[in-house]
């Protein structure tokens, strides 16, 4: 026979990067009717709108500002988060920045304009 039998609590959060609001909005929106959502963008207006609705629906949502294409940034950022959700894990995470996008042909790009797009969709993951 067994002896006492505990029940493991985990908590998962949700983590969106995003650049504009209404393209990571919904994403964070969906989640937060099962998870509790971690938003970040360079700027807080990018969130705060979104925070404040999952919020005002029952939800829970907190906004953190951070500079994707700047590894101290994002390090900063996930401390916040750590703080803000301690002892949870990642049950998704939506990586949503778009950044450096340029509608030229890639011959025509400038070095500074194919960085760009390489530093803010790639570079932190390298």
């Amino acid at each position: 026979m067994l002896g006492s039998m505990h029940a493991l609590c985990i908590h998962f959060i949700v983590l969106i990067m995003l650049i504009f609001h209404y393209q990571g909005a919904s994403i964070a929106r969906r989640f937060s009717q099962n998870y509790p959502v971690a938003l970040l963008a360079r700027n807080p207006k990018n969130y705060e709108g979104v925070v404040d609705d999952i919020i005002k629906g029952g939800g829970e949502a907190v906004g953190f500002s951070a500079d994707v294409s700047d590894a101290s940034s994002i390090n900063r950022a996930f401390a916040e988060i750590d703080k803000a959700f301690p002892g949870s894990l990642l049950a998704a995470a939506v990586y949503n920045v778009g950044g450096g996008l340029s509608v030229k042909p890639f011959l025509e790009l400038s070095e500074d304009e194919f960085t760009q797009g390489f530093k803010t969709n790639g570079y932190l993951f390298l």
